[in-house]
């Protein structure tokens, strides 16, 4: 429970956070009543921070204008709720903070695919560093690499699974493929490789614009507005480097 005057400071900081998003959404929007509310909620997830101040903007059901998005490039402005987070308690959020948590298409928005990969790059690599040390040590390099191979399989059988993730705590139930000889044959080309649809490839994308990343590329169509290519580099057994890039178009 807050005492009163804590429930005082958490209303000032409530307008406070209002006012930054406010300033990002054009005024014309807010005279037909789109609406802000942030509020502080808890988080018990693990590897989630203890408060975190959850944003909804309300955008107004206009009939004359059904169909179509208020705010361009954000689908629920046609009458619905956008929510976003900002992973610390509502006291600390700054302005910085709102504009990192908000898409491009709100005034000043800085959420994009890059940054949030490198924000999901940095939270994961500095767990492991917590967890078994990040130090030079040979013990602690050891643990770090079996947690990252771990990751690596982890990450595989989420994308197997549709991207959903196990019960807390346990491990990925396991896949019923149902797949017959007659199947895997038919999906096997001439070189006994796997047909692959390079429909998507960086070197032959839909707009027929040869990227200058490597073969065998390929393009994530994202949610998120960006600079152009993110390009991901890790090394690779069999090569200098294996090239991954994500070209980043809409907003999440």
């Amino acid at each position: 429970m807050f005492s009163a005057n804590e429930n005082l400071m958490l209303r000032e900081h409530k307008r406070r956070v209002v006012n930054y998003i406010e300033a990002t959404i054009p005024e014309s929007l807010l005279d037909l009543g789109t609406s802000v509310m942030v509020m502080q909620t808890a988080c018990r997830t693990p590897g989630c921070v203890p408060l975190e101040t959850a944003i909804a903007i309300v955008f107004p059901r206009i009939k004359s204008r059904k169909g179509e998005q208020l705010l361009p490039g954000i689908k629920e402005s046609d009458g619905g709720t956008y929510k976003a987070k900002v992973l610390m308690p509502l006291k600390e959020v700054t302005n910085d903070d709102v504009l990192d948590a908000l898409p491009p298409a709100f005034q000043g928005g800085r959420k994009t695919w890059e940054s949030t990969c490198f924000a999901v790059r940095d939270l994961v690599f500095g767990r492991i560093g917590g967890l078994v040390g990040s130090g030079d040590l040979e013990g602690e390099v050891d643990d770090r690499r079996v947690l990252a191979n771990y990751l690596r399989l982890a990450l595989d059988d989420y994308l197997e699974r549709g991207c959903v993730a196990p019960v807390l705590g346990q491990a990925f139930d396991k896949l019923d493929l149902n797949l017959n000889k007659e199947d895997v044959d038919a999906n096997v080309d001439g070189d006994g490789d796997a047909g692959v649809d390079n429909s998507n490839s960086i070197g032959n994308d839909s707009n027929g614009i040869n990227s200058n990343v490597g073969p065998g590329a390929e393009v994530v169509q994202g949610s998120m507005k960006g600079t152009g290519n993110f390009v991901i580099r890790r090394k690779d057994d069999s090569d200098d480097e294996e090239t991954t890039a994500v070209k980043s178009e809409g907003r999440i």
